[in-house]
């Protein structure tokens, strides 16, 4: 049985956000890494704040956020010490608990006992340790901490940090902060994946350029037909649709369909034009010389099941 979709959830679900809300945890995450990084750049060689990139990456960026959505941020640092270092050379397992001895030492109090020549053994035990993006990300973590009140947590990951705390955000916010590094000249964001000893290289090419052009042309419309996207997504399979597979839709429909005035009537244009349009001359929001399902976010990602779904979710529904 089909479900009611109606002009009162849809209109519902595009005015059920709070932009203020957004844009404040927006200017304190950015306040949070700033003063971090200056921070650290102070007492870091290799860290220099002309040379760090810090932009929301998923449906933060547009505004189209709904319940499910966390603020997805990245920090690419263009170091190319930091990225030489951080390649693993030996076994990937003493990496891994060499990694986990030095979170474990940070956390405990050490009792020393003095020893006649404590000097001299200081000086030949101590070994200089290169400077890698899991430091940077260990550094950047007790920073932010010491800036957030006691109420808010700091967890760290292999790629990323997570922040929470209703307190300094708001409720229900989810910070997550992935440390990579960048290369300016192409605009490349580089993951480190410690397991695989190897980094993915993430680059979004014209996306944000895309989508301000598209809003531009369409007008507040557009972000609010993504978030319906988004809100419809998550409810009907409790995640958050790949964001630039709905991107990339929107940004091929034709200008004409949006009607500013009527939020419900462009949704029902967009549904029709997207379930009856060949998803192969869909173009990628990231690069439009490529098609949907040949984007390496896209296909990376998998997000072709994320399409069939999105066509049956809307299938599903009764206008």
């Amino acid at each position: 049985m089909k479900s009611q979709l109606n002009r009162a959830v849809i209109e519902g679900l595009s005015e059920s956000t709070n932009k203020i809300f957004a844009e404040n945890v927006n200017e304190i995450v950015y306040s949070l890494v700033s003063q971090a990084m200056e921070e650290i750049s102070i007492k870091s060689p290799f860290i220099k704040l002309e040379k760090c990139n810090l932009i929301p990456v998923n449906e933060i960026y547009l505004g189209a956020f709904c319940q499910l959505s966390e603020y997805d941020y990245f920090l690419g640092v263009e170091n190319t010490q930091i990225e030489f270092n951080s390649k693993v050379k030996k076994s990937w397992w003493k990496y891994v608990w060499r990694e986990f001895k030095a979170s474990w030492r940070i956390g405990r109090k050490k009792k020393y006992k003095k020893k006649k020549n404590a000097v001299e053994e200081t000086k030949t035990s101590v070994t200089v340790e290169r400077y890698k993006l899991s430091d940077l990300r260990h550094d950047l973590m007790f920073k932010i901490a010491d800036q957030i009140t006691a109420t808010s947590m700091v967890y760290e990951y292999p790629q990323k940090l997570s922040i929470v705390g209703s307190d300094d955000f708001g409720t229900g916010v989810r910070i997550n902060i992935f440390v990579t590094i960048f290369d300016s000249k192409t605009g490349t964001f580089k993951l480190y994946k410690e397991n695989k000893n190897h980094f993915i290289e993430v680059n979004f090419g014209q996306r944000f350029e895309n989508l301000d052009e598209k809003r531009e042309q369409c007008g507040e419309i557009f972000v609010d037909i993504a978030r319906v996207f988004n809100a419809l997504y998550s409810k009907a399979y409790d995640r958050i649709p790949n964001q630039i597979l709905i991107e990339s839709l929107l940004f091929g429909c034709p200008n004409s369909l949006f009607d500013e005035n009527d939020v419900y009537k462009t949704f029902l244009n967009i549904s029709n034009y997207i379930r009856i349009k060949d998803p192969r001359s869909f173009k990628s929001i990231c690069d439009p010389s490529k098609s949907l399902f040949d984007e390496p976010l896209i296909v990376r990602s998998n997000a072709q099941v994320d399409f069939g779904k999105l066509i049956n979710m809307l299938d599903r529904f009764k206008y």
